[in-house]
C-alpha cells in the first residue's frame, strides 16, 4: 500500500479565495482620489505532517515541515493546525515529494519520541497551509505604485507603503500632480496655484501666511524670511524689492537705518577700492542688506546714491539729489560710469 493511503489530509480554517483575502487586505488602506487593487496573486499550498502515536504507553504528538524540520509551538498556534479538519480531496501534490517528507517526518519521530523506546505511530496527518504571494496596487488618476505582500493566508497582514519621499511607513497614499503616490502627510497644496506637490516644495510666506511652492519664493533680504515674490515691494530709495513689513512709508528698514562711516570701515574700503570716485565725496553713509551694501555720499550740495552687490560690487541702483530735498533722482544705467566721474 502507498504511504499515501495511510495518511489522513487536513487544512485548518483560513482564506482560499481572492474575495477572502482582499477583505483582510484592502480595509487598511485609504488612497485619496484612487483605490487599490490586486495586480497579482499565486497560492501555494505547503505541506506539514502531524505525527501522533505512543512512547511507552504515552501519547506523543510531533510537528514537522516538508523538509522533517520540527515546527516551533508558535507557529503551530498561529496557523491553527491543530484545529485542522479533514479534507475529502487533498490538494494537488508530487507523490516523491509527499513520501519524502513522510519518511522525514518518521525519521524525526524515532529520535524525538525517547530513543530507545518502544514507539509506534498511530496516526500520520498531512496538513495543507496556503501560502500566498502577490502585489497590491494603488492607482490615483493615471499614476500608480505596486506593493508586494506575501505569507500565510491565515495570517498574512497587509503591509505598510513606505513613501519614498520621507521614508515614512504608512497606509495613507496621495498623489501630486506631477503622479508621485506618497504618504498623504507629504503632500500639500499650493495655496496660489492649487497644484498638489510634495509637502517639502511648498514654504509658507511670512508676509501672507500663504504655503506656496519653492519656485513662488523670495527671501526678503533684510528680514531673510521666504516672503512671495508676487508681493515684494521695491523701496522708494534704494529700489530693492524686500517684504512689506520692511517698509514704512515706502522706505526700508535698511535705507532708515544708514550709519556714518569713514574711510577705515572694511565696507567702505571695498566700495572704495572698486569705485576710487567716491573719495571725492565729503561725507558717507552706509547700510547693508543679505545681499546689498547701500551708501548715499554727500557733497556741499548734492548728493549721491549707491546699492551695489555684496558679492561682486557691481551697481545695481544709482541715483542723485539735492542735499535740500529728499527724493532721489534715478540714473540711467547707460549714464553709471559718467555720474560716478563728476
Amino acid at each position: 500500500m502507498d504511504v499515501g493511503d495511510r495518511v489522513v489530509h487536513y487544512a485548518p480554517e483560513q482564506p482560499s479565495s481572492l474575495p477572502e483575502l482582499t477583505a483582510r487586505l484592502f480595509p487598511a488602506y485609504q488612497v485619496d482620489g484612487g483605490r487599490v487593487y490586486l495586480a497579482g496573486c499565486q497560492w501555494e499550498d505547503r505541506l506539514f505532517v502531524r505525527l501522533r502515536g505512543q512512547q511507552n504507553g504515552r501519547a506523543e504528538e510531533l510537528w514537522t515541515d516538508d523538509h522533517g524540520q520540527p515546527l516551533l509551538p508558535e507557529l503551530v498556534q498561529q496557523l491553527g493546525l491543530g484545529e485542522a479538519r479533514p479534507v475529502t480531496v487533498p490538494p494537488p501534490y508530487a507523490p516523491g515529494m509527499f513520501q519524502r517528507a513522510i519518511e522525514q517526518a518518521r525519521e524525526r519521530a524515532a529520535g524525538v519520541f525517547a530513543p530507545g523506546g518502544e514507539t509506534s505511530v498511530e496516526e500520520i496527518a498531512a496538513v495543507w497551509c496556503k501560502f500566498v504571494e502577490g502585489k497590491l496596487r494603488f492607482t490615483i488618476g493615471s499614476a500608480w505604485v505596486d506593493l508586494p505582500f506575501s505569507g500565510w493566508a491565515r495570517t498574512v497582514e497587509p503591509p505598510p507603503f513606505i513613501c519614498p519621499r520621507t521614508g515614512r511607513a504608512t497606509f495613507h497614499l496621495a498623489a501630486t500632480d506631477d503622479g508621485q503616490i506618497l504618504d498623504a502627510s507629504a503632500v500639500g497644496v499650493c495655496e496660489v496655484t492649487g497644484r498638489r506637490l510634495p509637502a517639502d516644495e511648498l514654504v509658507r510666506c511670512s508676509w501672507t501666511g500663504k504655503q506656496a511652492a519653492k519656485e513662488l519664493m523670495d527671501f526678503c533680504s533684510l528680514s531673510g524670511k521666504p516672503v512671495l515674490r508676487s508681493e515684494l515691494r521695491p523701496c522708494s530709495v534704494c529700489q530693492e524689492k524686500v517684504s512689506p513689513a520692511a517698509l514704512q512709508e515706502g522706505v526700508c528698514s535698511a535705507c532708515r537705518g544708514l550709519q556714518t562711516v569713514s574711510k577705515a570701515d572694511p565696507r567702505m574700503a571695498r566700495l572704495l577700492a572698486e569705485y576710487p570716485l567716491l573719495d571725492r565725496w565729503r561725507r558717507w553713509q552706509l547700510a547693508e542688506t543679505e545681499t546689498v551694501y547701500i551708501l548715499t555720499a554727500s557733497g556741499l550740495w548734492k548728493k549721491l546714491l549707491v546699492v551695489v552687490d555684496k558679492e561682486t560690487l557691481e551697481l545695481r541702483h544709482l541715483a542723485t539729489g539735492n542735499r535740500l530735498q529728499s527724493h532721489w533722482q534715478p540714473v540711467e544705467p547707460g549714464q553709471y560710469a559718467f555720474v560716478l566721474r563728476e
